[in-house]
């Protein structure tokens, strides 16, 4: 496989040459040569493709790599360097002169050196016969061997906790429905998908149910024609006369025997959605209830293939993990009591994922079975065990077959802690920041968002079971993620040998330097002593801080770190309040800061490279916040001052993010006001209330994209809709109270785009008093704290409504009779209700397939 880590860094490194050629006068035709050599390796690196196992074309590759990160560090340091010079003053820059030509002389001869190890690199790689289409096809043969052998092994295993999952499956593939109908599993690598499949497949009343069976595993090498020999291998016991006809003669011969039998036809391990496309038209469909059952690690390949509601196999939990581990080394013997303990404390290393148990059952099996032992294997972590090898390929698997676009996406998940749940909004900031996300790689429109573009990335990732998610937004986007401790060891295996990425506590954060990571993160220890005094920083561009406190000193992990892109810290309590002023004014490249200062050092302001900027505590911040062009999202969430001189040309023309809080409300309706916006899409306010907060919301018409708003604390909400934007799909509202709730549902159930609306509030004995046509679009409605009396919901209200959520309102006795007329309603989650409104709920029928849930500590009634 090329390293498609490299291919990034080519394309970034283009972008930014393309971005900053004004500031790279003197060297810039010695910089477009080197982009011209660079975009040789380019291709050189795609061709490749497939055939980096090799360790010539490994070792090429790896140079490759080491020379594309040399050129990058040369324009960047050579861009901060011109950055500094053009910020002196007239007398400053003539007495730094003579380092300025030595810096532009230092370029010159770095280029030089790099274009020299280009013409080596590709010189040995003619002397030994390293070509674009070599090493191919037998290796990677004896390389999948290991891995079918081992997925054979567990496949073996009767893997528990499928009981569930097989009578699932089964019922939906004995449903009575004549057509032919696709039904799917889909799980991460090693989940046990072809386990269940092979037990739905064996079952005597799946075998009575369909008279003709046939099972083919199709895996990552699937060839067209060697596919449809086996499926005519399942009816007769030599296939050699078919050997010479083509592939669409062998498709016919299938359907030819395929037609007119009730068939179940099990197609294993599907990777890619073409693959149904070349073989769906063997599958001859007689009205005959006939069955394809598919597995995959894909959900796209699923709902391609025309399953409406794939089946996803979950992960074992603790105690089907410790029933299969025991049954691995112990088969029909009990377990001793006194090795329980240890032995679940073990088997929770897996998470719960089979194959990886069944391999750590194998490692233990070998070993004594006493306590003595079994302590020593707990200690000495099974990670660091060969035996852990054969889990890691067939993972690999998943990390080889993704599009190269989302590589680099995939590998940015070893920055966060083991079962971190990650905020998808934040990682989407970070992987804008780091230039992953280009819209026509795609072939999406240039003009379309990159979050939404990064969005998209996200949800192919969980596609590809991959990632885990925690969280759904009101949208049904990913709001929190998680991803599998042994694909997070994947991330960081494959990152460290890339330079990609390393993890490192600040203890040991000397050691790092000898591998110069790109990207660098920090799991802080509190009990131990930073020593980052000696680290060399210079080649990190990337440097996460996960669990700060007070006595945390980001001095010497600042200090040689000017080429960063992205500084983020997961706990700030004022870790920056002594650090922020020389060493990040030197970061031009900075695209995301998260920073806790009491006052907002003027040299944030200069950093134009800026897209994320998130300010917390008492800030106060200067006018000259509105000269970053390149703001995406602004978050200022303490209660300080707000810049209160506002440009009189700029425009924010970037910014689609912006939280306000502060103690000044006059300053934000100048800010709303000024038509300085003209991209925001979401907008978040919190401010105490005073005279002048009505005047502050009826500016918002102002704001065309507008698509979210969200209301902390006090602010009262125009009664007049033309105030609102007409594009506002979502509005939330925590407040303290509602001083008029009636005119206010009234004003909002008139916004005809209003499709998710939040209610938070304190406020006692409201009458929710919904009309005829009132609330056209709404979609999700969810009341937390609302003390609602009664609620009437006249005809042809909310007709769109999907899923009503209700949340400790306490008052609210009765849920209106019309709701259940609801068509489009599917959801009703009703939270800590009161005992009447509990009991009302018993004898309700949802109708139209509505779910309805109540459901408090102690009980959950359906």
């Amino acid at each position: 496989m090329a390293d498609s880590v490299v291919v990034f860094l080519l394309d970034n490194l283009s972008r930014l040459l393309e971005d900053e050629h004004k500031l790279l006068s003197g060297v810039e035709d010695k910089i477009n040569s080197l982009c011209n050599e660079l975009k040789f390796i380019h291709i050189f690196l795609k061709n490749s493709e497939g055939k980096r196992s090799h360790e010539m074309v490994k070792e090429v590759v790896s140079q490759i790599r080491d020379v594309t990160l040399k050129a990058e560090d040369v324009v960047d340091t050579y861009l901060s360097n011109i950055a500094q010079q053009k910020q002196r003053s007239k007398l400053s820059k003539l007495f730094h002169l003579k380092e300025h030509v030595m810096v532009l002389h230092q370029v010159n001869s770095d280029i030089e050196k790099i274009r020299t190890r280009i013409d080596e690199i590709y010189k040995n790689r003619d002397r030994y016969g390293i070509g674009e289409g070599d090493f191919r096809s037998e290796e990677a043969a004896a390389e999948a061997e290991p891995l079918l052998k081992r997925r054979r092994e567990v496949e073996e295993e009767d893997v528990v906790g499928l009981v569930h999952d097989s009578s699932h499956v089964i019922q939906e593939l004995m449903e009575s429905e004549s057509r032919l109908k696709v039904v799917s599993i889909i799980g991460m690598g090693g989940l046990g998908k072809t386990t269940l499949a092979r037990k739905i497949y064996n079952n005597n009343q799946v075998q009575l149910w369909f008279p003709c069976l046939a099972w083919v595993s199709v895996s990552n090498d699937y060839r067209p024609k060697e596919f449809l020999l086996s499926l005519l291998k399942c009816s007769m016991s030599s296939t050699s006369e078919f050997e010479e006809l083509s592939e669409e003669e062998l498709k016919k011969k299938v359907a030819e025997w395929l037609k007119g039998k009730k068939y179940l036809v099990v197609l294993d391990d599907i990777w890619e959605t073409q693959v149904w496309d070349e073989v769906k038209g063997a599958f001859p469909d007689d009205q005959s209830g006939s069955r394809i059952l598919i597995t995959s690690r894909n959900k796209e390949v699923a709902h391609y293939a025309g399953t409406a509601s794939p089946y996803y196999l979950p992960i074992l939990n603790e105690d089907e993990s410790w029933e299969l581990f025991k049954k691995k080394i112990f088969g029909l013997e009990e377990c001793p009591s006194d090795l329980e303990p240890l032995g679940r404390s073990i088997v929770k290393t897996c998470g719960g994922l089979p194959l990886a148990i069944v391999v750590l059952a194998g490692l233990v099996a070998k070993k004594e079975k006493s306590q003595r032992e079994w302590s020593r294997i707990k200690k000495v972590s099974w990670h660091l065990t060969e035996d852990k090898t054969g889990v890691m390929d067939i993972l690999k698997l998943s990390y080889n077959n993704l599009p190269g676009r989302l590589k680099p996406c995939f590998l940015y998940f070893g920055i966060y802690p083991e079962d971190y749940e990650i905020s998808a909004r934040q990682l989407i900031q970070y992987w804008i920041a780091e230039g992953f996300i280009q819209p026509q790689k795609t072939g999406i429109a240039d003009t379309t968002e990159l979050e939404d573009v990064a969005d998209f990335y996200l949800d192919e990732l969980v596609d590809r079971s991959l990632v885990q998610v925690a969280k759904r937004r009101s949208d049904g986007g990913v709001k929190k993620c998680r991803i599998h401790d042994i694909l997070r060891d994947l991330c960081l295996s494959e990152s460290k040998s890339d330079k990609f990425l390393e993890v490192c506590t600040n203890s040991n954060i000397d050691t790092v330097s000898d591998t110069n990571p790109r990207r660098m993160s920090i799991h802080w220890k509190p009990d131990s002593d930073v020593s980052a005094n000696t680290f060399n920083k210079s080649c990190t561009r990337s440097m996460f801080i996960f669990g700060s406190d007070d006595r945390m000193d980001l001095d010497p992990v600042l200090k040689n770190f000017e080429l960063a892109r992205v500084l983020g810290c997961d706990m700030i309590q004022r870790v920056w309040s002594h650090t922020v002023s020389r060493d990040l004014k030197r970061m031009i490249h900075l695209r995301y800061l998260r920073i806790e200062v009491e006052h907002l050092p003027d040299c944030v302001c200069s950093l134009w490279n800026l897209e994320t900027l998130h300010v917390t505590y008492e800030t106060t911040v200067s006018s000259k916040i509105w000269t970053l062009k390149r703001l995406r999202h602004l978050y200022l969430s303490g209660e300080g001052k707000l810049p209160v001189v506002l440009p009189k040309t700029n425009r924010m023309e970037n910014l689609q993010t912006l939280l306000l809080s502060g103690k000044y409300p006059q300053q934000i309706i100048s800010l709303l006001n000024s038509g300085i916006f003209p991209r925001l899409g979401k907008l978040a306010l919190r401010c105490p209330k005073t005279h002048a907060e009505s005047a502050m919301l009826s500016s918002l018409h102002h704001l065309n994209n507008l698509h979210s708003l969200k209301v902390i604390e006090d602010l009262e909400l125009p009664s007049d809709t033309n105030a609102f934007p007409s594009n506002l799909i979502k509005i939330t509202l925590i407040l303290a109270a509602f001083s008029n709730p009636h005119p206010l549902m009234k004003t909002l159930g008139r916004l005809t785009n209003l499709q998710i609306l939040k209610l938070n509030s304190g406020i006692d004995d409201i009458l929710l008093d919904i009309g005829s046509g009132e609330f056209p679009q709404l979609q999700l409605l969810h009341m937390r704290q609302i003390y609602v009396r009664q609620w009437r919901l006249e005809k042809d209200a909310m007709p769109r409504l999907r899923h009503l959520v209700i949340d400790n309102c306490y008052k609210l006795s009765k849920l209106p009779e019309e709701l259940w007329s609801l068509t489009a309603l599917r959801v009703v989650h009703v939270l800590w209700p009161l005992e009447e409104l509990a009991n009302s709920l018993k004898d309700v029928e949802p109708r139209n397939g509505c779910k309805l849930i109540v459901s408090n500590a102690s009980q959950l009634l359906e």
